[in-house]
């Protein structure tokens, strides 16, 4: 039951297995059970905002979610489902983008520098903090 009283529903999961010679297929009908997606949410280790992004869904949605106001349906209830039994299934499908670095004002950006930019501002870096070392 949902923190209204009502019944929460079951979604029906017609599930079709295609043979490798590609010439039958047998279906597989099935009940997908309620989601706990606070659960999956954290053992994810994502933040509200980067599970929602990371299935496709307004974070608004997902709060409503967790708090019971909504219940998933449909794909995202399927999709929620799987990733209940595998929880890195979104971070194997869609690995996480390289952390952009800061740009500070006055210097080289360092999304659009060359190798050798960056290696010449490495060696600056560390040329400094050997002067300061010697100090």
């Amino acid at each position: 039951m949902n923190h209204q009283g009502k019944p929460r529903k079951e979604l029906n999961v017609t599930v079709t297995f295609l043979e490798a010679d590609n010439t039958s297929a047998s279906r597989h009908l099935g009940k997908l059970p309620s989601v706990d997606v606070t659960a999956i949410r954290q053992r994810n280790g994502l933040s509200q905002r980067d599970f929602a992004a990371s299935i496709g869904v307004p974070e608004g949605t997902l709060v409503n979610w967790e708090q019971g106001r909504r219940q998933p349906s449909g794909p995202a209830k399927v999709l929620l489902a799987l990733l209940a039994k595998k929880p890195n299934l979104v971070m194997e499908l869609y690995p996480a983008a390289p952390p952009r670095v800061r740009w500070a004002p006055g210097r080289p950006d360092p999304n659009t520098m060359t190798s050798d930019e960056r290696l010449a501002e490495v060696g600056e870096i560390l040329a400094a903090g050997i002067l300061r070392m010697r100090e």
